[in-house]
């Protein structure tokens, strides 16, 4: 049987992953599991960098996408985008933003999504053992630390396992930091 669109079904399914990760600290502090971030929040460098980071990442190394042709990607990049902001706004930037070789140029230079990026990928590799044991990341020092005194950590991967748990420690100290800090007091 052949599966016609499977990237698109598999985008979806990625959104509503990443989705969840980024309103699981709302909903920790009290919003409703509906709620829809504003505009100004899915358009903060980091967050955005978190996001296209978890995209990136679960096509590719969840989900097999990694050989998947440019087109057939950003097809699913683009359902996945429209599952996690529902009002299509984070769609838009998104296509202004890597529209062209110079202004993904720019956007790769900017140190707030950078890091987005790259704490996402540090949960990530934790999570689905892409990272060494040992790695010297201090955030994954730290984490660790978390992890062993914390039982009620939430995994990352929805499931409670080590990794899952350390990944989760990750996330806290560094997504859901981002959000305490800069956003919880906003929406």
């Amino acid at each position: 049987m052949i599966f016609f669109n499977r990237h698109l079904k598999i985008g979806k399914e990625i959104g509503k992953a990443t989705r969840q990760s980024i309103i699981q600290p709302f909903v920790a502090y009290g919003k409703d599991h509906d709620f829809v971030p504003p505009p100004e929040f899915l358009t903060d460098m980091y967050i955005y960098g978190y996001i296209t980071g978890s995209i990136g990442n679960l096509m590719d190394y969840a989900f097999g996408g990694k050989n998947w042709n440019k087109q057939k990607k950003g097809e699913c990049i683009m359902e996945a985008l429209k599952v996690v902001d529902p009002t299509e706004f984070l769609l838009m930037f998104h296509a202004e933003n890597v529209d062209g070789t110079e202004k993904i140029l720019k956007l790769n230079e900017n140190k707030e999504f950078k890091r987005g990026i790259n704490d996402l990928t540090t949960a990530f590799g934790v999570a689905y053992g892409l990272l060494k044991p040992d790695d010297p990341d201090p955030i994954l020092k730290s984490a660790r630390k978390l992890a062993e005194g914390t039982k009620s950590l939430t995994s990352f991967l929805g499931k409670s396992n080590e990794r899952s748990s350390l990944a989760g420690a990750v996330v806290a100290l560094t997504f859901h930091q981002h959000i305490k800090k800069k956003w919880l007091n906003k929406v």
